[in-house]
């Protein structure tokens, strides 16, 4: 039995030599410790000691380091996402100015290859039936068309859903600028729409396809529950400021179904840079262009004396002011022209007022540029250079009538900030902040204002249905009008809810005739108007015009 003492383990070298290796010495014959082997492992161990330390020392370093640096870079990465985070909003603002400004830059000195989409299509109301397509290339002359369906109808790629314009040419405005306008209609039913823009020849290529919402009639005809809330952002007088165009349409929820522009689109009406970067481009630029269509009112700035209106909606007749329906008739909406104090729009508004159409509707709305009674702007334009009288005739005639005749609501613009008000049963508003340079200084006190607001804003309607319409009640409920305005932040500054009355439904015959209308002034020199203080001390205004391409 070997003793536990005896036995001594060999390395692969000792073993032929015999020599242990354990460093545990084990005790000579005559009994006493043999301390050679572990003397020898000590002085080994001291040896190599300081070469241990120092490539300890150094390793530690290169890990310390190595964190250190990681430590710095998640760092900087914190602040860089918490920077972006901060100024999120002015970095998204100042990427779409640069797109749109790089945009309209890149097709002007013909970068962009011919047969391409340079506007994308805007969709404007024509009437209760009809909308009005605009879209412009970058050159060229072929046909294109417009095909649209109503979503949710069978086989919707058949022909027999699939509706199609007549074949539209080209209005060649310059070299870089060919123009596409088209009408798509009746939409009769109101739901969702889709439609395509296509070119024709030599083969036929979509450019262009969005959605759109119509509320022409409700979806189920008793319950107008079923046809939803609609929504409406109104906006005016953005001009010359598209930084601030573009922050407030960052804030449209995609669930508008309409826009309102109160006038005054562009500073310049012809020059077509302009209407690139300052009103088709950012409102294309975040998809509310092409998908809401637009009730426009002319204003000032954007009149065109030759009335043909390119980039803006031009009815059948070639009158500026229409009037449509919403919702089987519920809403009638009255577009004016303040800038033309004529007697056709007089005569005009006389037979609309009085129409079954406008007189069974509940709620009845009025959109005209320049508001009757306005109390913002420069002291010495107003006073001694006579703009008191612009628009003068809106007040003096159109209100008496609106006052007649069961006006709801007036929305304008040309003043820019914010107020509304009510007078005589009336509520009168004033949206003309989204962009133009602010007016800080009150001119009048028509003392019927209950809420102003001297900053850029927006307004977002809803016109809520009632929760059932009966079709034996002698009088259908009352739609309510939720009237919200937002500042630049998104922030609630103003709000109203109005009911709409309880009126009777009027036959043809019980409609009351309208007598003894004044005359208006014909308009034989609008374009002074129109082109009155353009330059206001301007210096990039007065390039605009040295530069602008005339129509």
């Amino acid at each position: 039995m070997l003793h536990p003492n005896s036995y001594e383990p060999y390395s692969a070298v000792a073993f032929q030599k015999k020599q242990p290796t354990s460093p545990y010495p084990e005790p000579d014959n005559d009994g006493r410790n043999n301390f050679r082997h572990r003397e020898a492992f000590l002085d080994a161990l001291l040896e190599s000691r300081p070469t241990l330390i120092s490539t300890a020392k150094t390793n530690g370093w290169k890990w310390r380091l190595r964190r250190s640096s990681r430590n710095r870079l998640i760092a900087v990465l914190a602040v860089v996402l918490f920077l972006a985070y901060v100024f999120s909003d002015s970095i998204a603002i100042s990427w779409a100015f640069f797109r749109i400004k790089l945009d309209n830059a890149l097709f002007d000195r013909g970068w962009i290859p011919c047969g391409t989409l340079r506007k994308s299509p805007m969709l404007y109301i024509q009437d209760t039936h009809h909308l009005q397509v605009v879209w412009e290339m970058n050159c060229g002359t072929r046909e294109m068309a417009v095909t649209w369906t109503k979503v949710g109808t069978p086989s919707t790629t058949t022909t027999t859903n699939v509706h199609e314009t007549e074949p539209v040419e080209a209005l060649v405005l310059d070299d870089r600028h060919a123009l596409y306008k088209t009408t798509i209609g009746p939409l009769q039913e109101g739901g969702e729409y889709t439609y395509q823009v296509q070119v024709l020849h030599p083969y036929r290529r979509q450019v262009a396809s969005a959605r759109f919402r119509w509320h022409a009639t409700l979806q189920s005809g008793t319950d107008a529950k079923q046809q939803g809330i609609i929504r409406i952002a109104a906006m005016g007088d953005n001009q010359f400021g598209l930084r601030t165009f573009v922050r407030l349409l960052r804030q449209i929820d995609k669930r508008v179904d309409y826009l309102i522009h109160a006038g005054d689109a562009v500073q310049n009406y012809p020059s077509l840079r302009q209407w690139q970067t300052d009103f088709v481009g950012p409102l294309t630029y975040y998809g509310l262009g092409q998908t809401m269509p637009m009730i426009y009112a002319h204003g000032n700035h954007d009149h065109d004396p030759t009335y043909e209106y390119h980039y803006t909606r031009v009815s059948p007749s070639s009158d500026p002011w229409y009037a449509f329906s919403m919702a089987e008739g519920a809403i009638r909406f009255v577009v004016l022209d303040s800038n033309l104090d004529w007697e056709q729009q007089d005569e005009w508004l006389g037979r609309e007022l009085t129409s079954q159409a406008f007189q069974n509707a509940q709620f009845r709305v009025v959109v005209v540029h320049i508001p009757p009674f306005l109390e913002y702007w420069d002291p010495d334009a107003w006073n001694r250079l006579g703009q008191k009288e612009w628009g003068a005739f809106v007040k003096e005639r159109f209100v008496p009538l609106f006052e007649k005749f069961g006006v709801d609501l007036v929305i304008s613009g040309h003043q820019h900030n914010y107020e509304r008000g009510e007078r005589n049963g009336i509520h009168y508003t004033i949206i003309g902040g989204a962009g133009g340079d602010l007016d800080f200084e009150q001119v009048e006190d028509w003392g019927m204002y209950h809420s102003t607001a001297l900053e850029f804003h927006y307004v977002l309607l809803e016109f809520r249905p009632p929760p059932a319409v009966s079709s034996s009640a002698a009088a259908p409920a009352p739609w309510e009008l939720v009237w919200k305005a937002f500042d630049l932040k998104g922030q609630l500054i103003d709000t109203m809810t109005v009911f709409s009355k309880i009126r009777t439904q009027v036959e043809e015959e019980d409609i009351p005739v309208l007598e003894d209308i004044q005359g208006a002034v014909a308009g034989e020199t609008i374009e002074e108007l129109t082109y009155n203080e353009l330059l206001d001390d301007n210096p990039q205004l007065e390039e605009e015009l040295t530069d602008a391409t005339d129509f």
